[in-house]
C-alpha cells in the first residue's frame, strides 16, 4: 500500500491539461505577437547582432543566465517586484545579408504548493520596442565605429 501511495503522490503536482493550455495560450493572434517579438537587422554579422542583444539586456538590468552563441540563444532574468525572464534567439536569413532577432519576455509567477512556477507572457509593445531600439543603437554605433 505504501508503494501505491508513493507512485500516486507525484501526479498531484502535475498541471491539468487546462493549466498547460493556459500557460501557452495567447490573448492575441500569433502573427501580431510574432511581429512585435521579431526584428530584422540588415547585417549578416551574426555575432554582432548577438552582442547587441546581450548589451541591450545588460543595459536594462537583466542578468545573463545562459548563452549558447553557436545556436544564437540567450536567456536572462531580472529580479524585482516580479521575476522577469527573457529569451532571445538570433538567426541568419539564408541567402540574404540580414539577421533576425526574436525576443520574448515572461513574468515568472510562483504557484503556491507547486514545484514549478508558471510563465506569463508580457505583451507590452513598449517593452519590445525599447529592447529593439537599444539593439539598433548598438549596431549603428558599432557599424560606424562611434
Amino acid at each position: 500500500m505504501g508503494l501505491a501511495m508513493l507512485a500516486v503522490a507525484p501526479l498531484g503536482c502535475a498541471p491539468t491539461p487546462e493549466q498547460q493550455g493556459a500557460a501557452i495560450a495567447r490573448a492575441e493572434p500569433l502573427q501580431a505577437a510574432r511581429a512585435r517579438e521579431t526584428r530584422r537587422f540588415d547585417t549578416a554579422n551574426f555575432g554582432l547582432v548577438l552582442q547587441a542583444a546581450l548589451g541591450a539586456l545588460q543595459d536594462t538590468g537583466f542578468t545573463i543566465e545562459e548563452t549558447q552563441a553557436d545556436a544564437g540563444l540567450i536567456t536572462a532574468v531580472k529580479l524585482g517586484d516580479a521575476r522577469i525572464r527573457v529569451q532571445v534567439s538570433v538567426r541568419r536569413i539564408p541567402g540574404r545579408e540580414a539577421t533576425l532577432a526574436r525576443v520574448t519576455f515572461q513574468r515568472v509567477v510562483p504557484r503556491p504548493g507547486a514545484m514549478l512556477a508558471m510563465g506569463e507572457v508580457l505583451d507590452d509593445p513598449l517593452l519590445y520596442r525599447d529592447f529593439f531600439e537599444r539593439m539598433s543603437q548598438s549596431l549603428f554605433l558599432t557599424a560606424n565605429e562611434i
